[in-house]
């Protein structure tokens, strides 16, 4: 019958958007305010318990697959219109996307960006080295978490990074969520942890790195 179809269709689109937000690492909260949704509407969708109705349909596949089905459009679009901290980066280490608190100027990376570079942040450089090599050769989807402690006027602050290092539409690209903050001061270690993932977001391998003092 065309209802089951139908109906098998939409239950389909529903387990891609979920596997599509995982793989992301994205939270329900942040797509449901880009489908202009509910949080709970999502979590119905991704569960089972509830389809979209046909207007919600067009919107999750323009999110998930982007107009002929362009994957990595739709994450362009996504990351260009988060309220989250957000970059997207090729395997060059071109931007391809900012978030709107990136899209700004100044910004906190107009700020803060020396801190991510191995030059001018010799403190950075074993961990830049590691996030190069994964980018080039990902195999699966890689989750990377940084934090980078560092000094800013006199006083203690800290970049905490969330990669994740992935293939998409035939490119290597990173999904970074950086953000700035000050801190207390007492832990001056940078900190690193890779996180393998299978394809529903599942840990396969999970290894901290390192921890190295940054001064």
């Amino acid at each position: 019958m065309m209802f089951d179809h139908d109906h098998a269709m939409e239950a389909e689109l529903c387990s891609a958007l979920r596997a599509w937000r995982i793989r992301s690492r994205l939270r329900q909260d942040a797509i449901a305010k880009c489908l202009g949704v509910a949080q709970s509407q999502i979590s119905r969708w991704e569960s089972g318990r509830d389809l979209p109705r046909p207007h919600n349909i067009e919107a999750i596949r323009r999110l998930v697959w982007g107009p002929e089905a362009d994957p990595l459009l739709a994450l362009r679009h996504f990351v260009t219109n988060s309220i989250q901290h957000l970059l997207l980066l090729d395997d060059h280490q071109e931007i391809l996307a900012r978030s709107i608190p990136y899209q700004a100027s100044p910004n906190p990376l107009d700020r803060f960006g020396w801190v991510l570079d191995p030059v001018h942040n010799p403190a950075f450089a074993p961990v830049y080295r590691r996030y190069l090599e994964l980018l080039q050769s990902p195999g699966g989807v890689i989750g990377m978490s940084i934090t980078l402690p560092f000094e800013h006027d006199g006083q203690a602050w800290s970049a905490v990074l969330g990669n994740t290092i992935h293939s998409i539409a035939g490119v290597r690209v990173c999904l970074a969520e950086l953000t700035f903050g000050p801190t207390a001061g007492q832990d001056r270690d940078v900190r690193v942890e890779e996180v393998r993932l299978d394809s529903l977001g599942e840990t396969r391998h999970s290894t901290k790195l390192w921890h190295q003092p940054s001064r």
